[in-house]
């Protein structure tokens, strides 16, 4: 046997074992938290912050023990050994209820009870047990009547709790919105009039992280004495409203119409709650409307504003419909408020076969469409005979597994409308706008008249709506 590890030997030298639990168990104990951590992390395990604590604070706090006690060897009722047996025991209790709170709340399954519990009301507890283990070690630490260091501790609490005024307010705050539930996080909230999602709650503060990436740190008092909206509640669901004016000409029931189906082909919008359209009331220059919609959720919101706002004014145009503004100018002889809108022989330009049916008797009218909007509706079809002059749109088609896909676009100088059968059925086929489209919709007597003068234009249609029929068909067979 070696020498070092002679027992006699051993007992000849003093504080052996306890140098040899410094010198070796110390190390190995972090080396074996160390590991365990490593593993709890790679697992996203809760664990991994209790064992932390054990390693920063549980771990040295015995070593220092252990070298006042049994190296240096001072007495048990030196004022060292006290302090240092006192801040063992504190910390120790301190990770062990962090250690019962990541196994109990940590390792919770979702929705259960245990995992609702907020996180304030248990670090809240757990401050509450550590306090009342402190003075228990007190007591027994040094030997002191509990009666003592609480009436000390009452008048410290006076000092402090004047000087802490604020702080404990905004606690005791934290603390009603905890039993209160008003808000959790996640919810979207608007707090001293801005909008945002909360996405921590605290001792002190709400933070909310407002739709352009800053963070609003709201402190709990005010919460608690002022009023706030909590959008998220009592559903997700959010109704918005957007007002529109419309000349005095266009009839309130045709405005309302037009108004309703922008908001029932809009990406986003419920239809249930079903969108509505409201006249509110009279002004100066137009009749107010009232847009009703909703989204299923805030973060849709904006998108949903955006894409109406958009496409109002493509449908107000294809409507007829016009959209007034406030304005008084004086134009001398030949003078103009701006550029002025584009005549449907600007159109034509570059299609000249189909300039023969603008008649002036029966004129085309011109539609414009966003990208994005639906041109025509699978089950309808679009009524008039159009000529695409900007822009494109996709042609989409049911295959035979249900699923919806893209069999085809139309281009500038090509057509669709009731007079043309695209794909053979009409329920069968939409068409979608890519880009901002415009068109030009003729006369379907004009169109029919030009057709017969003109078989090679007739024919090159024709060709067109064959190969479309027939993508459709290929479509349909795909399994």
């Amino acid at each position: 046997m070696p020498e070092f590890l002679d027992l006699e030997i051993a007992r000849q030298i003093p504080n052996f074992w306890p140098a040899v639990l410094l010198a070796v168990g110390f190390p190995a104990a972090l080396l074996l938290l160390n590991e365990a951590i490593a593993s709890c992390d790679r697992r996203g395990l809760a664990l991994a912050r209790s064992l932390r604590t054990f390693r920063t604070l549980v771990a040295p706090a015995l070593a220092v023990v252990v070298f006042v006690t049994s190296i240096l060897e001072m007495p048990a009722e030196s004022t060292a050994t006290r302090v240092t047996e006192t801040f063992f025991w504190v910390v120790l209790l301190y990770a062990i209820l962090g250690l019962f709170n990541d196994l109990f709340f940590g390792l919770a399954g979702t929705d259960s009870w245990r995992e609702r519990v907020p996180t304030l009301f248990r670090d809240l507890v757990r401050a509450i047990l550590v306090a009342v283990g402190g003075l228990v070690i007190y007591s027994k630490v040094w030997g002191q009547e509990v009666e003592g260091a609480l009436a000390a501790l009452g008048v410290g609490s006076i000092v402090i709790g004047l000087a802490l005024q604020e702080p404990l307010g905004n606690l005791v705050s934290g603390l009603m919105l905890l039993f209160e539930r008003p808000l959790s996080v996640g919810d979207w909230v608007e707090a001293e009039g801005v909008k945002g999602k909360v996405t921590e709650i605290n001792w002190r503060s709400v933070r909310i992280e407002t739709p352009t990436r800053e963070q609003l740190i709201v402190p709990n008092v005010s919460l608690y004495k002022a009023a706030f909206s909590n959008l998220s509640r009592p559903t997700t669901t959010r109704t918005d409203f957007i007002e529109i004016g419309f000349s005095y000409d266009d009839p309130p029931n045709r405005v309302k119409q037009v108004m309703l189906e922008l908001l029932q082909s809009t990406p986003g919008v419920l239809a249930d709650p079903p969108p509505a359209v409201r006249t509110v009331g009279y002004a100066d220059f137009s009749i107010t409307y009232r847009l009703l919609f909703s989204v299923a959720r805030q973060e849709e919101l904006g998108m949903a504003r955006d894409q109406i706002l958009t496409r109002l004014w493509y449908a107000a145009r294809r409507a007829d419909l016009t959209i007034p503004f406030p304005i008084a100018l004086e134009y001398g002889p030949g003078e103009s408020p701006g550029r002025p809108p584009r005549t449907v022989d600007e159109l034509l330009h570059g299609h000249a076969r189909f300039k023969p049916a603008a008649d002036a008797s029966r004129p085309p009218r011109i539609v414009e469409f966003a990208a994005g909007e639906t041109i025509q509706q699978a089950g309808q079809r679009f009524r008039g005979f159009s000529l695409v002059v900007e822009g494109r749109a996709t042609l989409h088609a049911t295959d035979a597994a249900g699923r919806t896909t893209m069999v085809g676009e139309i281009g500038p100088g090509e057509c669709f409308g009731d007079q043309l059968a695209i794909g053979g059925a009409a329920d069968d086929v939409a068409i979608v706008a890519a880009d901002d489209l415009r068109a030009v919709v003729f006369d379907a007597t004009v169109i029919g008249d030009l057709l017969q003068r003109s078989p090679g234009l007739a024919a090159e249609i024709g060709d067109a709506v064959e190969a479309r029929r027939q993508a459709v068909r290929s479509a349909k067979r795909v399994s």
